[in-house]
């Protein structure tokens, strides 16, 4: 008996230790919170006439058509896109900078099925981080993946919505019957 509770115990001490050893070297991120905004006015304030260190990436896959879609930051951030997406650094740009090189983008590809950009801000607990500006069928979100006292740094999360609105369009559909 007093084995058996002895082992139980060493058992259990090993259990606990794994547990906190998985929760130390476990990475961690948390998901920024964002609002929507009217690009107009935000063009014509002064957070949208400022300059913005500036990303675009772009859709992949089976589509004829990439969609295009930017995350502008402020300075002192490090921005990780992933491995294997498509990114360009386009600098520093502003907000109507941005929109222009969208709409070259969109006629360099002769794109013709785009959106209007739909902006949003991101927030880092109360302060604006940075601003995402992306097609209506892209979703966009921004990690605070930061390590411990280093530098800032956000991890961006794009899915191109095109394929789950098609399928839903499909199942919204009357069956035929013969």
């Amino acid at each position: 008996m007093k084995n058996r509770l002895e082992a139980g115990i060493v058992w259990m001490a090993v259990v606990i230790f794994c547990i906190f050893l998985a929760a130390g070297c476990a990475p961690s991120a948390s998901y920024l919170k964002w609002k929507q905004v009217d690009a107009g006015a935000l063009m014509r304030s002064e957070a949208g006439k400022q300059a913005y260190n500036t990303v675009r990436f772009e859709t992949y896959g089976p589509k004829s058509q990439q969609l295009f879609g930017y995350f502008l930051y402020k300075d002192g951030i490090d921005v990780d896109m992933g491995g294997g997406i498509p990114v360009r650094k386009l600098g520093k740009k502003t907000l109507a900078e941005v929109m222009a090189d969208y709409n070259s983008a969109e006629k360099a590809n002769m794109y013709s099925a785009g959106s209007m950009l739909i902006v949003r801000e991101v927030f880092r607990g109360d302060s604006v981080v940075g601003y995402t500006a992306a097609d209506i069928n892209i979703d966009v979100n921004i990690w605070d993946i930061t390590k411990g006292d280093g530098p800032i740094t956000l991890r961006v999360v794009y899915k191109d919505l095109r394929q789950e609105r098609e399928d839903m369009q499909k199942m919204q559909q009357p069956m035929r019957r013969w």
